[in-house]
């Protein structure tokens, strides 16, 4: 059995705490290719965790976007079902392609139970807290927590056994380089992070219109007439992403 912060630290396990009902009998290990095991509670035990402890809340799935080949869906928990749309207390996204196999015709029910799972663990009803074996989800929704072998008692989070990667460089273009220059050295997640400063999209992220708007991309490689280049060349860097994966 694994030491977890569950077990150590009282005020995390006085989170979301149900009198009489416990998390970890109903979490499983997993494992995949190159990874270690993990531990995980599927997303079914989640939602029965937040209905005993919100017998009024309310866990809401919005379809953001629907084709023949893929469904991306937005799921917000409330604490209460009369609580205002915007009251929300987490929320997360998923997205899930049909294919020909991995997730055929059942793409958009995965993809709700995905951004429900997620949305759970980020309100507090996640493998965070627990550790143990259940039925498995057709697929995991999110990260699970390394599972050791062994405990180390002189070194019991396992400390000593975390490779801490160095912080990653900061950008070294500005909106003045020119766009192959930037394109040379963004990232995929540097471009989804690019904040609009204009039109009808201000203040949003170029990922966030990735998700929701897919067709205005275009726009800001073709049509955008501005002087910031890193808006121009992240926009780029995310259309051709997607055609690579479309073709």
């Amino acid at each position: 059995m694994n030491t977890m912060i569950y077990e150590t630290m009282a005020a995390v396990a006085e989170l979301n705490r149900v009198e009489g009902f416990d998390p970890k009998p109903l979490m499983r290990a997993i494992s995949k290719d190159g990874q270690g095991s993990q531990l995980y509670l599927d997303v079914q035990f989640r939602k029965l965790w937040f209905r005993l402890r919100h017998p009024t809340g309310k866990i809401q799935k919005i379809i953001k976007q629907m084709t023949d080949d893929f469904a991306i869906v937005e799921a917000r928990v409330y604490l209460d079902r009369d609580d205002a749309e915007a009251n929300y207390i987490a929320n997360a996204f998923a997205r899930r392609f049909r294919g020909d196999g991995e997730f055929g015709p059942k793409y958009l029910e995965l993809a709700e139970t995905a951004a429900v799972g997620r949305a759970l663990a980020d309100a507090g009803f996640g493998s965070q807290f627990a550790d143990a074996e259940g039925e498995a989800d057709p697929e995991q929704v999110d990260a699970g927590i390394p599972a050791k072998a062994e405990e180390d008692d002189d070194d019991p989070f396992n400390v000593r056994g975390i490779v801490f990667a160095p912080a990653p460089a900061a950008p070294t273009y500005t909106a003045a380089t020119d766009v192959d220059t930037i394109l040379a050295s963004m990232t995929l997640d540097e471009a989804k992070n690019v904040a609009v400063n204009i039109g009808a999209n201000k203040g949003r992220t170029l990922g966030q219109i990735a998700i929701d708007q897919p067709g205005d991309l275009p726009w800001y490689v073709n049509d955008y007439r501005g002087p910031d280049n890193i808006l121009r060349a992240a926009a780029k860097l995310l259309l051709d992403t997607a055609l690579a994966a479309a073709a």
